[in-house]
């Protein structure tokens, strides 16, 4: 017997949607590296890692907002670039939480047990918080935030 679904339109997504991308994906254009790390200095060295590791894109419609440069090394998976580019109808917040739901999904599903947010990725300490990250700070290396999962 058919059942009868809801002739109701399905619900509109959210405006940021987000994708994982390895080293062998078109990634992200010179231009929008400019636009997300405006203000900050982004060296060939750390540009070369950015680009040869994973990466987290946000987009709200066809623009990259969002950007989070990992690496794994065991069973954690290290965050080492964060950036965002809010625009009106995408909020740094709204950005951040899609960027960081993104990740913990990678961690989780390449068996990963730790994420870790390095220190020049660490952002909104209040949001990170709320998500179940904690501080964690030694000596010169500087703080960085952690998030544990356990089975």
């Amino acid at each position: 017997m058919p059942i009868d679904l809801d002739p109701a339109s399905p619900p509109e997504p959210g405006p940021v949607h987000v994708s994982v991308v390895g080293p062998d994906a078109v990634g992200v254009s010179p231009a929008d590296l400019r636009r997300l790390f405006r203000g900050r200095r982004l060296p060939a060295a750390r540009r070369a890692r950015l680009l040869a590791g994973g990466c987290v894109l946000a987009a709200c419609g066809s623009r990259i907002v969002g950007l989070a440069g990992y690496e794994r090394a065991g069973a954690d998976v290290r965050v080492h670039e964060f950036a965002i580019d809010a625009t009106p109808r995408c909020a740094p917040d709204q950005i951040a939480a899609a960027l960081l739901g993104a990740l913990e999904m990678a961690c989780l599903a390449g068996g990963g047990r730790r994420l870790v947010l390095l220190p020049r990725a660490v952002f909104a300490d209040d949001l990170l918080r709320a998500r179940g990250f904690v501080p964690i700070a030694e000596g010169s290396a500087g703080s960085w935030f952690e998030k544990l999962f356990t089975t």
